[in-house]
């Protein structure tokens, strides 16, 4: 039993999970490895389940926002692991013209075009400095160099 095969975790930068090359379908398996995706201090990803460590490789953020939508006065988000959350505070970050967001780790999520596209919806400008603005919520958008 010592022997067990754990197969080579990756998440691509779609936010799409494969093991050992194939691309995982089954959501309810995806969710619960995206649920117990942890990262540790080198910025290393690893599944940690039942006292095991089970890396994962991550081609370019952990998490991907396939939508966004309004519910009950709030903006949500919906990850490509099916999970959903409140856009969390903080700024929108563009690196290469892609939108990044930090959900549990700093720009740990990675914004879809149709999701970012919604946000801008509410993008304003004030003070040379744009900013997503939704109800009392303010998210400045920034550029990394």
């Amino acid at each position: 039993m010592d022997n067990l095969h754990s197969p080579q975790l990756f998440i691509d930068k779609d936010g799409q999970w494969y093991a050992d090359s194939v691309l995982m379908i089954r959501k309810e398996i995806i969710t619960l490895f995206a649920s117990h995706l942890k990262k540790d201090g080198q910025d290393k990803y690893g599944i940690d389940w039942k006292s095991q460590w089970y890396p994962v490789s991550v081609e370019d953020a952990p998490f991907f926002v396939q939508s966004l939508n309004e519910e009950a006065g709030q903006l949500m988000i919906q990850l490509y692991d099916g999970r959903r959350f409140p856009l969390p505070p903080g700024n929108i970050i563009m690196k290469n013209n892609i939108p990044y967001i930090s959900l549990f780790w700093q720009l740990d999520t990675k914004l879809s075009r149709p999701s970012y596209n919604e946000l801008c919806k509410n993008l304003i400008e004030r003070d040379d400095h744009y900013f997503i603005q939704y109800g009392e919520n303010e998210w400045l958008v920034e550029e990394k160099v």
